[in-house]
């Protein structure tokens, strides 16, 4: 099945760039990026998780892990180190 897309100028250069660095046609190149871009894009766009969608996972936790997880929530506000 053949398609066309219009690439800009940048998009169009990178991918002859990126071509030219792996030894593939453009073609082959494009494919590529589509395939690894398609997991990417999907998820995206999923619809959220409904209310509650995890809690059966929590219905069995070990207290320690709850009790670590509460102290985590309480904890104070975490910065990036410098």
């Amino acid at each position: 099945m053949k398609r066309s897309i219009d690439l800009d100028e940048a998009l169009a250069a990178e991918v002859d760039s990126t071509a030219s660095l792996v030894g593939e046609k453009p073609s082959i190149v494009m494919r590529l990026a589509i395939r690894a871009g398609f997991p990417a894009v999907a998820n995206r766009f999923q619809a959220p998780r409904p209310e509650g969608y995890f809690a059966d996972a929590y219905k069995n936790c070990p207290r320690e892990r709850r009790e670590f997880e509460e102290a985590m929530a309480k904890s104070t506000t975490q910065r990036p180190e410098r």
